[in-house]
């Protein structure tokens, strides 16, 4: 049964709804210090960030294809740490890229230059699917505006590298038709979190459609990449995660992650530094199933916090 229309009323203010992703994260009440801002790079124009506390961006979280920052609103409530999550070229509020093409290797030096103007100190950068590889591409190309870095259910040269792999361009004739979509495409989604997705990433179009705001979700289904299944494939994965000189920890859902236990032991002999992380039950979406335990790993990645207090969010 799909929401009524009245149910998609425009927001005033697009963190109004703050409110309830908090009380579904385990954080009711949290009033966190929020806002979104922009930085001109480049390499790719305009990009968009939400900002989470107060004082230099501990952590940076980067999302996955066809999602936007406010992809990781929950984790961010939960953590409490002064944090920003970056729009992607093509993606929120960012500007999309002329040549429509939204690889890894492409959208490196863009999301390594955000993070130096949103976040210089940051100490850990997170990302899931897309986001992830991006990040290690921008680790290689500006690796000291990536210091360390946590992959949420992604690994390169997986068979399933993206979790949310582009379809092609989306039209709807309303709202309502969208989240119909949307709820058959994500069933471990609640649907008030549907809803919110709808309000933060669907445009109305002006012969009366509704497009998302991402770029991919406007444009044809992509060919192959090479940077999400490169010559190799999990052996160069492995290869390309031994050698990086920060610490990476992989965090996977089970079994519904990018590896296999038997895949997950040869990253262990492979790759001995790397660490896993497992949130069992999470589903592909952990940040949207189960953000405090994703939360809590992360916590526990960065530096113990001075005090008690936070601006971000819970004590």
């Amino acid at each position: 049964m799909v929401t009524s229309s009245q149910s998609f009323t425009d927001l005033a203010d697009e963190f109004s709804l703050l409110g309830e992703t908090a009380a579904e994260a385990g954080v009711p009440g949290a009033r966190p210090r929020v806002r979104r801002g922009w930085v001109n790079v480049p390499t790719g124009g305009h990009v968009s960030g939400v900002i989470w506390g107060a004082g230099p961006p501990e952590v940076v979280f980067l999302h996955d294809s066809a999602e936007s920052g406010r992809a990781w609103d929950a984790v961010a409530l939960v953590l409490g740490r002064p944090a920003v999550a970056i729009d992607l070229p093509g993606h929120g509020r960012s500007d999309w890229r002329r040549d429509g093409r939204y690889q890894p290797a492409k959208l490196a030096a863009a999301a390594a230059e955000a993070i130096g103007s949103f976040a210089p100190k940051a100490q850990l950068v997170v990302g899931s699917g897309l986001g992830g590889l991006t990040a290690l591409a921008a680790q290689r190309k500006q690796p000291r505006r990536v210091p360390a870095i946590a992959l949420v259910n992604v690994f390169p040269g997986a068979t399933a590298a993206r979790t949310r792999p582009g379809r092609g361009p989306e039209r709807f004739a309303s709202r309502e038709e969208a989240f119909a979509a949307l709820a058959a495409r994500y069933p471990e989604h609640g649907r008030a979190a549907l809803r919110r997705e709808i309000l933060y990433e669907l445009d109305q179009q002006p012969d009366g459609t509704w497009g998302w705001r991402h770029h991919p979700g406007n444009q044809p289904a992509p060919d192959a990449d090479p940077d999400v299944a490169p010559a190799g494939g999990l052996e160069a994965g492995y290869d390309q995660l031994a050698q990086l000189p920060i610490p990476v920890t992989l965090i996977v859902s089970d079994p519904a992650g990018p590896l296999t236990s038997a895949e997950r032991q040869r990253l262990r002999q492979r790759a001995p530094k790397v660490s896993v992380a497992t949130i069992a039950g999470a589903g592909r979406d952990i940040a949207a199933t189960q953000p405090a335990a994703l939360a809590a790993v992360l916590d526990h990645l960065l530096p113990v916090r001075a005090g008690t207090e936070t601006d971000g969010g819970q004590p």
